[in-house]
């Protein structure tokens, strides 16, 4: 048989880190390769748009960028080829359309499929859950981190719940005794990551009504800027760095408090 052959390790100097990547970067106004060019990440409500908005967009992009529509797995899209100095009039002809490209953090990484509006296995409305999320998260705290929730109607998994920083699986929550009552909900899972971050999510909620899970998401944020080791610790190194149970218990500290 032939030897094996051994192969000397490599040098530290040989060895970089995996590339990180920018989870904001689909959003906003970026420099192109091109000198003097941009493009424009634009902000879709949950992935929402009118037919409207949509020949908007084929004007915006026709008249002021090179005539390109690109969509982005973050369901939002991009128009490329514009000038520099013609960003901000691209923000104003958004704004004029309901749109933009500037969001918040909880608004930039937040996903939904379809959700039981127009899907029949969805059990919950996600893109309804969703925009609630955000309309009450939104004027009750400032994230200065980039923070992805992805809530999904159904164990398909469209949304990809469980490689989300937060993750949310719709369900049937029972209000009465026999459990033949239900009322639309979702199970709560953190700590998912995908590329050099891959990991699944783990549970933290099970059963939480749709109604209240704006407010729980508020109150696991305001958790995780309270006792993150620094300003500088992701939400998904905050959630992996503790079990559940201890997650639960802080979340319900901050909701104690928030009460008294």
């Amino acid at each position: 048989m032939p030897r094996p052959i051994s192969t000397p390790p490599l040098s530290a100097s040989a060895v970089s880190a995996p590339n990180r990547q920018d989870r904001q970067a689909h959003v906003g106004v970026h420099a192109q390769r091109q000198a003097g060019k941009v493009w424009v990440g634009v902000v879709l409500p949950v992935g929402k748009i009118t037919c409207e908005q949509m020949r908007a967009l084929a004007r915006i992009a026709r008249e002021l960028g090179d005539g390109d529509l690109r969509l982005t797995v973050w369901q939002n899209l991009l128009i490329s080829g514009i000038a520099q100095e013609n960003a901000e009039l691209v923000e104003r002809c958004l704004q004029e359309i309901g749109l933009t490209s500037r969001a918040s953090s909880i608004r930039a990484g937040l996903i939904a499929c379809t959700g039981n509006t127009g899907c029949k296995f969805a059990l919950s409305n996600t893109k309804g859950t969703a925009t609630a999320i955000a309309e009450w998260v939104e004027p009750r705290l400032a994230l200065d981190t980039p923070i992805n929730i992805h809530l999904t109607g159904c164990p398909h998994s469209c949304a990809q719940h469980y490689i989300g920083d937060i993750g949310m699986l719709a369900c049937r929550v029972p209000v009465d005794a026999s459990g033949e009552d239900t009322v639309e909900g979702f199970h709560v899972y953190v700590g998912g990551g995908f590329g050099p971050d891959a990991g699944i999510g783990r549970e933290l909620y099970r059963d939480v009504k749709a109604q209240d899970c704006p407010q729980l998401i508020e109150l696991i944020l305001k958790a995780y800027l309270v006792r993150r080791s620094d300003g500088t610790e992701t939400f998904l190194a905050f959630a992996r760095r503790h079990e559940a149970g201890a997650l639960r218990r802080m979340v319900d500290a901050v909701g104690t408090r928030g009460a008294a």
